[in-house]
């Protein structure tokens, strides 16, 4: 039926839970910075870090180029750093961007059926795309440990692309990117928000997996298909896959 499955990659194939904004976090991040010999007091950086992504996000956002406008997590570590002194080189960044994204982790591991739905659609010959809402700098990292990117016809992330779900921008950028006929492509996420209303926008069908304990269905859904369980393996019954033995 359908010829493209493009993914949501957070909370649809990956389980992650982070904690990027508590005190407690900011304290850790700040003893880890010490120990690469950057020596930042945690109310400082928290202050310094906070203010310049907001008036990144806001610039970004007052440029309107796009309704859902995303910004380059990169440019904000380097003017913290440079505020207190520090003038980074882009490995530099990386390393510091990478650092702390994996302190602000908690939970992170593949969802137990993640790999049997991807390797089912590509026994039976389907593309499968990857459109994220996320940093590279802290999400390339998280592909390779999974060893997901040999899965992906293609990979957009939106901090590359300066716009994120649910703009349907940012799926139309994906489209025209690989040459997908929308007619045969349905997108795949467990956010109702940024996953099914920007498919819908972008005239794409929408498969919701819904993660929470509760499902309520709507009267008037947006998406096409629902698995009530969040079961990725409902992707390939539910549109028809026939999974080579």
């Amino acid at each position: 039926m359908y010829k493209n499955y493009i993914f949501d990659l957070y909370g649809t194939l990956i389980d992650i839970y982070t904690d990027e904004y508590s005190k407690n976090f900011f304290k850790k991040y700040a003893k880890w910075l010490r120990r690469q010999g950057f020596h930042f007091e945690w109310k400082l950086f928290y202050k310094l870090y906070t203010t310049i992504e907001r008036e990144h996000r806001k610039k970004a956002e007052l440029a309107g180029r796009y309704t859902n406008p995303e910004i380059m997590i990169e440019k904000v570590f380097q003017e913290v750093f440079a505020e207190n002194g520090y003038e980074l080189s882009e490995e530099q960044v990386q390393f510091l961007c990478a650092g702390f994204r994996r302190t602000s982790l908690i939970r992170f591991c593949l969802f137990p059926d993640t790999i049997a739905c991807l390797e089912g659609l590509k026994s039976a010959g389907k593309n499968i795309y990857l459109l994220s809402n996320a940093q590279r700098s802290f999400t390339w990292q998280e592909l390779e440990l999974t060893g997901l990117i040999p899965y992906f016809n293609g990979i957009l992330i939106s901090s590359d692309e300066g716009c994120m779900k649910p703009d349907p921008e940012f799926y139309n950028k994906c489209c025209e990117r690989y040459h997908l006929d929308k007619a045969q492509s349905v997108m795949i996420g467990n956010e109702l928000k940024s996953d099914m209303t920007g498919a819908a926008a972008a005239g794409i069908d929408a498969f919701y997996m819904n993660r929470c304990a509760v499902f309520h269905q709507e009267k008037n859904p947006i998406y096409q298909y629902v698995s009530p369980k969040g079961s990725l393996l409902e992707v390939l019954i539910q549109t028809g896959v026939t999974v080579k033995s």
